[in-house]
């Protein structure tokens, strides 16, 4: 009997005879709009450095998803040492669409173009420290405006229709992209095939693994969507937020507006989750690096360092536009605060930012070995003393004998 049940998908028409019940909706709807609008209550007040690391780690956030979801598996574990030209990726199948280098260019393209100031700088920072190799990780003949091309169909598919109506759901219009993308060839789940082969206990069906969609696209223009209904939001990607478990065909609409909402609830909860790692970044280094000049550039290097993660020199020298001498100076900053450290891969030099949890593991080991040092050097110099005793009462035995 074939199998017509997805474990990916929690709601199928032949689970239920109707469909979820209108609290349910009503629930998960809540929920999003009190996060979401806790995010942006948040942004609209947030201090530049704060908003300058926060996009850092949204930008690689968007690019570790965008990899994943094209087909490379196990993006964030390497992805820093691609992005700075150390590794190749490692899992590229065949069922990719286009090369990783063409994903993560074009996804900083469209982010340097963001109508939120912030994003759009730190996305050309980045964009400029891009050192990854060029055209590996696709099979020969695959499309090279692949990217491109799902960025324009995204945009078009959230082009608002003509019938629009008012919603009284802050986040309505990831209904409406929800419902294009499912009907959309270049999004929607494709059809599970089957290769037969023939073995000697009989003909063996096997099911091939489906091409990624490209649904980071769809993700891109999540969060500037919204703003358009709601002009005092930021316009942010949301990354996670259109699932293809959403755009299953066989969904009842409030089924599918369900996962959409929770969809967009858990990314808004994980961006802000990112905005409190970024505030308390900033406090650690102001209190760590108060007696630099106001002009010092070392916060803002540890700021990108901390939100993008790990970077080699020549990458800081083009994204912050100094020299090498220059770099050399803001990492030595950095190190002597004990913000960052210097670190050999593949016989490179890569900086990468010492968080909370590794400064206090190095500062308790360096403290235990401080400790080890000077409780031999205290025996060391009990033994001796207790030497110089027994000497002295050996004169004196050998005195009275």
């Amino acid at each position: 009997m074939p199998d017509f049940c997805d474990p990916s998908t929690r709601f199928h028409p032949l689970r239920s005879d109707e469909d979820a019940p209108i609290e349910d909706l009503m629930t998960a709807r809540v929920r999003a709009a009190l996060t979401w609008g806790q995010l942006q209550g948040r942004l609209a007040h947030v201090p530049a450095q704060v908003a300058h690391q926060f996009c850092a780690a949204l930008a690689r956030l968007l690019l570790v998803e965008a990899l994943t979801g094209s087909g490379f598996s196990g993006a964030n574990s390497w992805f820093s040492a691609w992005f700075s030209g150390l590794q190749p990726v490692p899992d590229a199948t065949a069922h990719v669409a286009a090369p990783p280098s063409l994903v993560a260019d074009t996804l900083l393209a469209e982010l340097s173009l963001s109508a939120w100031a912030p994003l759009a700088d730190t996305a050309i920072q980045i964009r400029a420290a891009a050192h990854f190799h060029r055209g590996e990780g696709a099979p020969q003949g695959e499309r090279g405006d692949a990217p491109a091309f799902a960025v324009a169909e995204a945009a078009r598919l959230a082009e608002p229709p003509a019938d629009d109506r008012a919603d009284d759901w802050p986040l309505a219009a990831l209904d409406r992209l929800h419902r294009a993308a499912a009907a959309s060839p270049h999004f929607a789940p494709t059809e599970r095939s089957y290769q037969l082969l023939p073995l000697p206990a009989g003909p063996v069906s096997f099911e091939q693994t489906r091409t990624a969609t490209p649904l980071w696209a769809l993700d891109l223009l999540a969060g500037a969507l919204i703003a358009r209904s709601a002009p005092a939001t930021r316009p942010l990607p949301l990354p996670g937020a259109v699932r293809a478990e959403a755009l299953r065909p066989e969904l009842w609409s409030r089924e599918r507006a369900i996962i959409t909402a929770e969809a967009a609830g858990e990314a808004a909860q994980r961006l802000s989750d990112q905005l409190d790692a970024a505030h308390a970044s900033v406090r650690e280094v102001h209190e760590a690096m108060t007696v630099l000049r106001s002009t010092s550039r070392a916060p803002l290097l540890y700021r990108l360092l901390a939100g993008f993660g790990p970077l080699r020199p020549l990458q800081i020298e083009k994204a912050l536009g100094v020299s090498k001498n220059g770099v050399r100076d803001l990492v030595a900053a950095l190190v002597k605060a004990g913000l960052a450290e210097r670190a050999a891969y593949e016989h490179h030099t890569i900086i990468r930012a010492l968080p909370r949890a590794r400064r206090a593991t190095l500062a308790a080991e360096g403290e235990s070995r401080s400790v080890e040092t000077s409780s031999g050097a205290t025996s060391a110099a009990f033994d001796a003393a207790m030497a110089d005793v027994e000497r002295v009462l050996a004169r004196m035995e050998t005195a009275r004998e």
